[in-house]
This record gives C-alpha cells, structure tokens and sequence, in this order.
C-alpha cells in the first residue's frame, strides 16, 4: 500500500512525500525509524503507476538537458538526492517535467533508485538517458553521466531546432498558398465566372481548367479530405510493418540533400552515443543494444543489429562496422585508430562534432534552397490564377472595342 506523509524532517522542515508500506501502522514505524516528527498520514488515492499513465508526452529535450545538469550539480555539491530533486522540481517551468520529477521524487523517497524512479514514469524519459543513470548510479559516477548527458541532450535540442525553423519558411508559405486558394475559389471566381458566362465569352483553356478544378474541388470537398485522411491512416499502418518501413526509410536516405543531412546526424547520434557508453566503461554488445533503439531510421538499426551478431562472433568493431554500406570510411577509420591506440572514446566524440559540423552546413544549405523553391513555386502558382482570370477579361475588353 502507498501513503502520503507530511512530516517535519531532521532539519526542522516541513516536508510531504509518498512511501510503500504494509499497511498504517507500518508506515508510521517508517517515519519513527527515519527521525522524523509525523504531522499527517493516509493512505493515497493514486499510485505512481496511475500518475505514470498521466505522463502521455516526452519531456523535451531542453528541458532534460537542464534537469540533468542541475542535478549533477546537486550532487557534486553533496546536497541528499531527495532534497536535491525537490528543489528541481520547485524551481522548473516545464509542466511535464513536474510531473515527472513529482514522480521520481516519491519513487526515491519509498526507496527506489534515481533509474528505477525515471523508468516508472511509462516512457516521459528517453531509454538511453535511465540507462546511463543506472551505470553511474552502479560506478559512482552519477554526476559525471549527468554532466555528460546534460551536453548531449542539449546538442541534441540544437539539431531539432535547426531542422524546425528549416522547415518554417516552407509551412508559412504553404499555409498562404491554401489561403490563397480558398479566397480565390470562395470569392473572385465566381465574380469572374459570372461576368463571363453574362457576355457569352469562349473560354481560354487555362481559365476553363481553373473553372473545373474549383467546381470538382467545391463539390467532392468532403470526400478528398475523407479519402486524405484514410490515405494518411492507410499509410501510417502500412509503415508499421518492418518491411515497409524499411524501404520508406530508405528511400528517405536517397532523397537529395535532405537525406544527406539526415545520414549525418544519425551519424553524429550514433558517435557520440558510442561515446558516452565507451565513457561509462560498458561492454560493447550492450551498447550497442542500447544504440540500435535510438538511431530513429530502420537502415542503420539493421545494420547495427549484423554488426552487433558479428562482434559476438569475435570481429573487432571497425571490421564489423566496416561490412556495412551505411557506415562512413571515415568512421571506420577512426573506429580501427582508436581500437589499437586504447583511445576510441575520445576519437568518436570528435567524430561527432566533426558530423555535426556537416550538419549545420547542410541544413544552412537546404535553407537557401527551399526558401526560393517555395517562393517560385508560390509565385508560379498565383501567377497561373490571375493570368487564368485575366485573359477572358481582356478579351471582352478587346470585343467591346
């Protein structure tokens, strides 16, 4: 059973907490054992595992960023993790990140570790984040793992950043390009069409396509967007299936420029993951367990599942890796350095930043490129509809002369 306590602690403080008990009576024995003086004690309507399931999203990536480097300072500074933890969540702005830490506090509170109390909360926090605190927790290194996770999550906020405001400038555009659709076909077209069909005018083909395509979309509205959903759920299924999702992935790896980028950051992920692991002084097939979750595109997940099967078989990592297409000569290179110079630790975090790097230039560069793309395009587009309207106006102009 789990009661609520509030309790005035060692430190004369007045403290609220959750802890696991057998029953009432246990649960004050817990609380004279602990020193502490009981204010108020009951049994809680919600266990951890129900406030879990109200943890429906991730927490992001900034957020955890700071979370981890604050506690690693809490633990640096020697402060009790409870306390530590409490004081985090007092202090953050993040909603879910509240809940999450409400929910490791009581976790660690009933006697659970800092990784047990992260992996109860049902999927808020990223896999490979409880799993490096669980090494740290076992090495004693805690406040290093924090320390390091702290810069990867935030590399990691960076990358996501980069891509989003990317991808700003093409949605802006595309929501005034639908904009501009509706105004035309809601209010001009049919001003335009009347005036025309009052003057008995033949129609040019580009205004009499218009036309057509305004009254197919008017009439058949509902049933695009019904079939666009069903299209979109159909989809979504069928990528479920590994197969299919394998050769979507692939497929987005072979797209110009984009996949590019994308092959550089799975790159730059799975380098400095490796290297975080290495740091940790974990055995390589857990790690590379660990890797294959994480690479978020079914190519490299495959290929890190033969060379994890090949490394059992006795092959050195850079001979592995080097068997797979996906993995570049320079990676490989650097694997096989530091595999004989006892340094690949360090070797692929520089490989990381050096793929990062590549990152930031080709998403700069994808930016210039889209950015006149849309506005072209846009501007093909509107141009078609006013010269569509415009030729059957300047030819009654004409007739009337």
């Amino acid at each position: 059973m789990e009661f609520g306590y509030k309790v005035i602690n060692e430190q004369m403080v007045v403290t609220e907490g959750a802890l696991e008990a057998v029953d009432y009576e246990a649960a004050k024995r817990i609380i004279r054992d602990n020193g502490w003086q009981l204010i108020s004690l009951s049994e809680t309507k919600y266990s951890d595992s129900m406030l879990s399931r109200n943890i429906m999203n991730r927490v992001k990536y900034e957020s955890i960023a700071a979370f981890c480097s604050q506690l690693a300072m809490m633990i640096r500074s020697g402060a009790n993790l409870v306390r530590g933890l409490e004081i985090l969540q007092s202090q953050v702005e993040d909603k879910r990140l509240k809940e999450v830490l409400e929910s490791i506090v009581r976790g660690v509170s009933r006697g659970d570790s800092l990784s047990q109390s992260m992996r109860n909360c049902r999927g808020a926090l990223p896999e490979l984040l409880i799993n490096l605190v669980a090494v740290g927790e076992q090495s004693g290194s805690l406040d290093s793992v924090l320390t390091s996770m702290a810069e990867y999550y935030e590399r990691e906020n960076f990358i996501r950043k980069k891509v989003t405001s990317a991808a700003i400038y093409p949605a802006i555009l595309t929501v005034v390009l639908i904009g501009l659709v509706i105004l035309f076909i809601n209010f001009i077209l049919p001003e335009i069409t009347d005036l025309i069909n009052q003057n008995d005018q033949s129609l040019p083909a580009i205004t009499q396509f218009v036309i057509e395509s305004s009254t197919f979309l008017q009439v058949n509205s509902l049933y695009i967007l019904i079939g666009l959903v069903g299209l979109g759920a159909g989809l979504f299924k069928l990528f479920q299936i590994p197969k299919y999702r394998y050769s979507l992935d692939a497929f987005i790896l072979r797209l110009p420029l984009f996949g590019k980028n994308l092959r550089n950051v799975i790159l730059a992920r799975f380098s400095r993951t490796l290297a975080l692991f290495l740091h940790s002084s974990i055995p390589i097939v857990p790690i590379l367990n660990s890797i294959e979750s994480i690479v978020g595109n079914e190519v490299p997940r495959l290929a890190v599942a033969r060379v994890r099967e090949r490394i059992i078989r006795g092959e050195t990592l850079a001979l592995a890796f080097g068997q797979e297409k996906f993995f570049d000569p320079l990676l490989i290179q650097m694997m096989s350095i530091g595999e004989e110079t006892g340094k690949l630790e360090e070797l692929m975090g520089d490989v990381a930043n050096h793929y990062d790097k590549r990152v930031e230039i080709g998403i700069s560069r994808m930016v210039a490129l889209v950015e006149p793309a849309f506005t072209v395009i846009i501007g093909i587009f509107a141009g078609g509809l006013i010269i569509s309207m415009a030729l059957p106006i300047f030819n009654m102009a004409s007739g009337v002369k």
